[in-house]
């Protein structure tokens, strides 16, 4: 799985830094129906949301980030943020 995780973090980091942030959306959202309860594509998710001003769908990926990882400190700051909006 980390090999697979790897490139396809790899390639929604190439959409994202070109700003095609649906592609990279659409990526993610497939690969989590395999990997439900993977932080990583789950706060990359979020983050993608965020970026294309999706900000309840972003805030529900944050949430399920720190459901899985309570200490994720990157997750907690972006959702505060979205709180505080």
């Amino acid at each position: 799985m980390e090999n697979e995780k790897e490139k396809i973090l790899e390639a929604v980091y190439f959409y994202f830094q070109n700003q095609k942030y649906k592609k990279a959306i659409k990526i993610l959202k497939k690969e989590i129906i395999n990997f439900p309860d993977d932080v990583d594509l789950l706060y990359n998710l979020a983050i993608l949301y965020e970026s294309v001003n999706e900000f309840d769908k972003a805030r529900d990926f944050f949430k399920k980030v720190l459901e899985l990882d309570k200490n994720n400190e990157d997750a907690k700051k972006h959702l505060e943020k979205l709180i505080n909006r």
